[in-house]
């Protein structure tokens, strides 16, 4: 009965443990559930903020890049606040500021360039961030771009 339990026991534990989360796991989940306040904590707890992160096998891309996209400016404040480089890049050579430019976010395209993002950068085919505001819509971003382009 004693061994039965033993086994009984480790196969609960070796469940749990095969649901443990990496803490690149659980940032990645707090940035698409836009969880804030489980971000905070899990990067003041030593995550890290500029871990490389799949959504497609083979094409890394960062957290940064991810909240910006999806115009989450909480996110993104927290995510510079504990150190994620601004202009790091995915595996298309895209950034944050591109990324926030697409989505036509001004108030995320806004705190990328006060915290230092390039306007003028380019992902791998060539394409600018002036490029990814026009095709982002919000004509408030484009002219903002424009302006810090030249």
């Amino acid at each position: 009965m004693k061994t039965l339990l033993l086994v009984f026991a480790l196969f609960l534990g070796s469940l749990t443990a095969a649901h443990a989360q990496t803490p690149t796991q659980k940032v990645y989940a707090a940035v698409v559930k836009n969880q804030p306040e489980v971000l905070e904590r899990l990067l003041a707890g030593g995550a890290d903020a500029n871990a490389p992160v799949e959504m497609m096998p083979g094409f890394p891309t960062n957290f940064l890049i991810l909240a910006a996209g999806n115009g989450q400016l909480e996110l993104v404040k927290i995510l510079v606040k504990h150190k994620a480089q601004i202009d790091q890049t995915d595996s298309f050579q895209a950034t944050a500021l591109m990324a926030a430019a697409a989505q036509g976010s001004l108030e995320v395209v806004e705190f990328l360039l006060a915290n230092g993002a390039n306007p003028k950068a380019k992902d791998k085919e060539g394409k600018d961030v002036l490029a990814n505001a026009k095709e982002g819509g919000n004509a408030a971003v484009v002219k903002l771009i424009q302006t810090k382009s030249r």
